[in-house]
């Protein structure tokens, strides 16, 4: 898995879109994420008129079966957290009549979000991704 190649993205507060896609390895992934601009984009989302805003700063990968990671920042200058949402296939349990039936649902883009994460925690969950470590990853997120 060492050679393999995720595909990545970036999300910025003041831009639409997706942007830089392209596939990196875990290393070309590893020095991104280490120089990714984390606080000067959410000063800048920070300052900007809330109709201006699309989305958190954040950093994205995801493999052919489109299952993937995001690590954010949300918060204030001097107090803010990462979150990291893990994308991923899941058959859950849910309920209809007034919880009377229980069935199995499958959803194909169920993503769990998890806050009050460090950025050591979001590049952790980015490692355990590209190391396809998914059980671990599971666990943890």
């Amino acid at each position: 898995m060492m050679n393999s190649k995720l595909k990545y993205s970036e999300s910025h507060p003041l831009k639409a879109g997706l942007i830089n896609e392209k596939l990196l390895s875990k290393q070309e992934f590893i020095k991104k994420f280490e120089e990714f601009p984390w606080e000067k984009l959410l000063e800048e989302q920070l300052n900007a008129n809330d109709e201006n805003i699309h989305n958190s700063p954040s950093l994205n990968i995801e493999n052919n079966e489109e299952t993937g990671i995001s690590v954010s920042i949300v918060g204030e200058l001097d107090n803010y957290e990462f979150y990291v949402c893990y994308k991923r296939p899941m058959t859950r349990k849910k309920k209809k009549w007034f919880g009377l039936i229980e069935y199995d649902y499958y959803d194909k883009d169920f993503c769990s979000i998890i806050t009050e994460q460090t950025k050591n925690d979001g590049l952790e969950a980015f490692l355990y991704f590209y190391d396809r470590n998914l059980e671990k990853l599971e666990e943890r997120w």
